[in-house]
């Protein structure tokens, strides 16, 4: 990845994005220093419309800690331990927190290391192993790459119905600049 934001943000709006839609779509980051956690927010936007979008408080309104909070009590899964020397039941509540990271994600309920995450894996992997990523963020910024010619777009065009709500709109948006 690049050493910094901005320069991360030049290559992802500039290089890696098709020529068709350079100038369209813009990432936004930012951190807010004064606040007590120093978290922030990201936001992709198209044709200067805030698209997607991901800090970390969604997921508490959205009530995906308390759907959490519910498997883990459901599935009688202990809460973590500290023991001076290791994490007991970390693997069992990791697991569950992980199930809901997944349906939150599909849902389109992201914190910043979602797609900070999703920027590394992207930027480190071939086209089409990021393409059937299991990652909807990782397939969000292939769709999106000028390496994706018209022929696979056209295979993709038969996933579309099993892709998330917010990621069917940009595989629309790159059929739609496209001609497909």
């Amino acid at each position: 990845m690049a050493n910094s934001w901005s320069g991360l943000r030049k290559r992802l709006e500039n290089e890696f994005l098709c020529e068709k839609l350079r100038g369209r779509i813009q990432y936004f980051l930012t951190h807010y220093h004064n606040a007590p956690d120093k978290y922030g927010r990201m936001a992709i936007s198209v044709d200067g419309n805030e698209c997607l979008f991901a800090n970390p408080y969604s997921y508490f309104a959205k009530g995906y800690s308390t759907m959490e909070y519910s498997l883990k009590k459901e599935n009688n899964v202990p809460s973590r331990e500290w023991t001076h020397k290791e994490m007991l039941y970390d693997e069992e509540n990791c697991k569950f927190e992980n199930v809901v990271k997944n349906i939150a994600i599909n849902d389109g309920i992201f914190e910043i290391y979602d797609i900070t995450d999703a920027i590394r894996i992207y930027t480190q992997s071939p086209i089409n192993i990021s393409l059937q990523h299991e990652n909807p963020i990782v397939r969000f910024f292939a769709v999106l790459d000028y390496r994706v010619g018209k022929r696979t777009l056209i295979k993709l065009r038969d996933t579309l119905e099993y892709q998330p709500e917010w990621l069917q709109f940009f595989y629309k948006l790159r059929f739609e600049v496209e001609n497909i």
